[in-house]
């Protein structure tokens, strides 16, 4: 077989899908404290939280003891719509007022996180300088969780 009908061939059929999108995502803010209090969270946010607990608020039949308390707002999407449209609907929420996250992460500590649900084994994304100026702002740590559920890359590799 020549070089060109094995080209011809490869056109023909599709070996592999690279790159692209993430497929899910979901993004969380997540405030966490011994004393957290749920319900001033919400009453300083102006805004209602995914779920929420107290320090030793014990989770289903088989949970433990908390060991903080949480407060939890969470926004999730499917592709096309990207991690940074994300972030800004679940930014969008919250107060803007640096003070308000002054105080907060004086208290408590600030997480922004993320869950990336992967259908093949290589996806893509990205954060504008905007996004991540917003988030120092708010005196968040970020955290990056990766699912991947893809079968290909073990098979052609």
């Amino acid at each position: 077989m020549g070089a060109f009908e094995c080209l011809r061939n490869m056109e023909q059929k599709k070996v592999m899908e690279v790159g692209g999108q993430v497929d899910e995502t979901s993004v969380t803010l997540a405030i966490y404290g011994e004393e957290l209090d749920p319900t001033a969270i919400t009453k300083v946010l102006g805004c209602e939280p995914t779920s929420s607990h107290t320090k030793g608020t014990v989770r289903g039949p088989r949970g433990r003891p908390a060991r903080a308390g949480a407060w939890l707002l969470e926004v999730r999407g499917i592709s096309p719509k990207s991690p940074e449209e994300l972030t800004r609907e679940l930014i969008s929420k919250l107060p803007k007022d640096e003070i308000i996250w002054s105080k907060i992460s004086q208290d408590f500590d600030i997480q922004l996180r993320y869950a990336f649900h992967l259908e093949s084994w290589n996806r893509g994304l990205d954060l504008s300088n905007e996004v991540l100026t917003t988030i120092a702002l708010l005196g968040a740590s970020i955290v990056f969780d990766v699912y991947c559920y893809s079968k290909t890359r073990d098979t052609q590799h």
